[in-house]
């Protein structure tokens, strides 16, 4: 009988969604931190449930030849010991590998989806870059003896690690984290506070405390394949510009292999970035929904600079009643894209479109989770998954975008 406190031999054969090794011991599934596919470890137990358990790893037995150096440490002032830094769960992990479990990670939660036999899967999108790609950071504010600290906070205390360099981020937000206490503005933080660094080669590296924007901050501008972006300083943009911008490419791609549905509805729109490339990938109308008024307005700014007519919307889906029906006023002609939060649809928006009848959906998530939990919606109420992508937004975290295009079941073709 599996116990708290055993230590025993593990072999680990897959990693699971959030970056825990997997291995079998006692008819439980046995979840391992920082272990990678082919280790044998020595582990002792910290946790037992009915179905599965967790433990951490005491030694490396034998090294699976998917490992590699860990990239993503820190010195932790507290115990001068190296840290990992707070999400970088593959760290240690060679990068095909590190795709390659994200792949099956995605594959694995679509499975028992109802009607997916002999889905379509492209070949993932691998990151150009796998460290240094963030043009985005959000750390945490620490009041401490010694004096502030601001770092990402640590995923089991809460307490923050201090940084002078985050490895995912950019070389000018390094920059300016270096001398981040120098800054005017660094003396009003106070504990608990989120900061945010944040890059454009159009604006250069910034920072501000969030939720403390100013109302006449200027946006900043974005490059993107629909052309350049003004996005407001609190809107949601992409934060690997590579990555994003052969997801949009992507899109664009796939919204042109079937020109009978040429109407597109953007919900969670943002800054119009993908409505606006499908206007530009011949596109007759767009329609976005978002909820961000400051989002709302530089989509429509974004739409004039482009010479684009648009129409967009300020609604909170799932909290204000939308009706979808006056958006999507010829379904046979229509193409839905929907972009949410890593929470996925809003309550009772995934019934709402399978009502509503468009002929096409592209779904783009960032978290599998969810999104599986959209689609069972969505494939009982007509419609079938034509094909899935995988891009990795999120090199050496346990994040990674989807793109899915759905089509609704009596469509030929």
């Amino acid at each position: 009988m599996l116990t708290v406190g055993d230590t025993l031999t593990a072999d680990v054969h897959a990693l699971a969604y959030g970056g825990d090794g997997v291995a079998r011991c006692d008819g439980r599934v046995l979840f391992i931190p920082e272990s990678a596919p082919g280790d044998r470890l020595r582990v002792r137990v910290t946790q037992v449930k009915k179905r599965y358990a967790r433990a951490i790893g005491l030694d490396l037995i034998t090294p699976s030849p998917q490992r590699l150096a860990p990239c993503c440490r820190i010195i932790d002032p507290d115990s001068g010991e190296l840290a990992r830094v707070p999400g970088c769960c593959y760290d240690h992990l060679a990068y095909p590998a590190e795709v390659a479990a994200k792949q099956q990670q995605l594959e694995g939660l679509l499975r028992h989806l109802p009607g997916v036999c002999g889905l379509r899967y492209e070949a993932p999108f691998h990151a150009p870059l796998t460290l240094h790609y963030r043009n985005k950071i959000t750390l945490h504010a620490e009041r401490r003896p010694d004096g502030m600290r601001v770092g990402y906070r640590r995923e089991a205390s809460h307490r923050v690690l201090p940084l002078t360099a985050c490895p995912l981020a950019c070389e000018a937000i390094n920059v300016l984290l270096a001398k981040l206490n120098a800054q005017d503005g660094f003396r009003d933080l106070h504990d608990g506070d989120a900061v945010v660094l944040r890059h454009t080669p159009h604006d250069g590296a910034c920072w501000w405390r969030s939720g403390h924007v100013a109302p006449d901050a200027p946006p900043l501008t974005e490059a993107s394949p629909a052309g350049p972006l003004q996005v407001a300083r609190d809107a949601f943009f992409q934060v690997n510009p590579p990555v994003a911008d052969a997801l949009v490419r992507t899109v664009q791609t796939w919204f042109q292999s079937d020109r009978a549905a040429p109407e597109v509805v953007d919900l969670y729109c943002g800054v119009g970035v993908f409505g606006l490339a499908l206007l530009q990938a011949g596109g007759t109308r767009l329609t976005g929904i978002e909820s961000g008024r400051n989002a709302v307005r530089d989509a429509q700014r974004n739409a004039r600079a482009l010479g684009l007519k648009a129409e967009f919307r300020c609604a909170a889906l799932g909290r204000e009643a939308v009706n979808l029906a006056a958006f999507i006023r010829a379904p046979e002609q229509t193409t839905v894209l929907i972009d949410p939060p890593r929470d996925g649809m809003a309550p009772g928006l995934a019934g709402a479109l399978t009502t509503c009848q468009a002929r096409r959906i592209f779904y783009i998530s960032c978290d599998p989770a969810t999104l599986a939990r959209d689609l069972a919606v969505l494939l009982q109420g007509g419609y079938r998954i034509a094909r899935v992508q995988l891009f990795d937004m999120f090199p050496r975290t346990a994040h990674f975008e989807s793109l899915v295009e759905l089509i609704r079941s009596e469509t030929q073709g």
